[in-house]
């Protein structure tokens, strides 16, 4: 993807503290999702600059005032946030949010997805950067599908505010142009700018040792990602393929019901010992399973940019993937990675068929992915093209 108004890397730029507003881990070696994956990332990489001073605002639940801690050269504030805040309509959440930016002081306040983040950012009275990681309104449709009521009123809200955040934005980062395919009215009220997620740079340099007849899946055993849907089609595989296995590493703790439907779905082909739930992984202990895996195998109903399709082609690993959402975005079918429809079970089995059986493809494949991902993808070239956005807002 060659977006025209990606900012040119700036290596020379004015020191800058930047107050970053999005979930950041207790633990950075364990990360859960792609934004805090891309929080952690971005955070650490621009820490490295010089002149740039980070400071992460993140909201937790087990904090009842804020505390500060220290990773590196990020400094992480973690900010109450109380369990039923949509209650009081985010209210508290959002006054703690705006403390916190009182108390770093900022050049530039950065908020990352939607709803309170954004919402204090842009009343902060400083300037703002959005960087726009999902769309409330299509996941909403997905989990009320058999949700029950709180769950809808829950998403019913998020959409709203989401909306409402949106449409104050004035500076936006949008790290997909299915963003802009979704949001097509942000385009006349911001400024928008077009750079992708970050991948760590330890996933570029990952020396790949496949062994045959595996396929990883990097992701949270939800419904939104299909995960049952994968576990039918590897059957169709395994039915004419005794060697192959399917490495599911994701935490299941989200929807149990739905784990445990995968998990009697294993049971009920017959793939006990083929199928295996890993859980939550390290980052470490994920670029283990890219060095030695076949493929990685996705199955999403609804996706923005997964980030784990950039780490996939940063290690150089061929991806099958459903063309959803900002998948087409990343993925090039048939150059970069193959596509099916979402929900197309033979179809994926199909393309899971291609790659095991065609090692000359998957190699053509994995070699295009890791070509494309140094530019799209490098810390470094997103921090810089990052920071070159915040050197804009503060001259305006």
């Amino acid at each position: 993807m060659a977006w025209l108004n990606m900012p040119p890397p700036a290596p020379d730029a004015a020191p800058c503290r930047v107050a970053m507003l999005g979930q950041y881990p207790a633990d950075p070696t364990r990360i859960v999702g792609g934004v805090e994956a891309v929080v952690v990332t971005l955070a650490r990489e621009l820490a490295s600059l010089p002149g740039m001073e980070i400071h992460v605002l993140s909201g937790s639940p087990a904090v009842s005032q804020i505390t500060q801690e220290q990773h590196g050269r990020v400094t992480v504030h973690r900010v109450p946030e109380m369990r039923l805040g949509r209650l009081f309509l985010l209210r508290t959440d959002w006054w703690w949010l705006r403390r916190a930016i009182r108390s770093v002081a900022p050049d530039v306040v950065h908020a990352h997805s939607a709803g309170a983040n954004v919402d204090a950012a842009l009343s902060s009275g400083l300037p703002a950067v959005v960087t726009i990681h999902g769309v409330v309104a299509q996941e909403a449709r997905l989990a009320s599908q058999g949700g029950s009521l709180a769950g809808r009123l829950r998403w019913t809200f998020d959409r709203v505010y989401e909306r409402y955040s949106l449409a104050r934005a004035q500076n936006i980062i949008v790290i997909s142009p299915y963003l802009l395919r979704e949001f097509p009215w942000l385009a006349r009220r911001g400024r928008i700018t077009a750079i992708e997620n970050p991948v760590d740079a330890a996933f570029f340099d990952i020396a790949r040792t496949p062994a045959p007849a595996t396929l990883l899946c990097p992701g949270r055993i939800i419904s939104r990602k299909g995960i049952l849907d994968l576990i039918h089609a590897f059957a169709q595989v395994a039915a004419a393929d005794e060697r192959v296995e399917l490495r599911l590493a994701g935490e299941m703790g989200a929807e149990p019901a739905y784990g445990a439907a995968c998990v009697q779905a294993v049971q009920a082909h017959g793939l006990h010992g083929r199928v295996h739930f890993l859980g939550s992984l390290s980052a470490a202990a994920m670029r283990a399973e890219l060095t030695r895996c076949t493929a990685v195998a996705l199955a999403a109903h609804q996706e923005t940019a997964p980030v784990t399709i950039a780490e996939a082609m940063a290690a150089g690993c061929p991806v099958i993937a459903t063309a959803v959402g900002g998948v087409p975005d990343m993925i090039e079918h048939g150059r970069t990675g193959l596509l099916s429809p979402a929900a197309d079970i033979n179809g994926l089995a199909t393309n899971l068929r291609r790659v095991l059986d065609d090692p000359a493809l998957a190699l053509r494949l994995a070699a295009a992915a890791r070509a494309e991902a140094a530019g799209r993808f490098h810390p470094l070239a997103v921090a810089l093209r990052t920071r070159a956005v915040y050197q804009q807002v503060r001259q305006r």
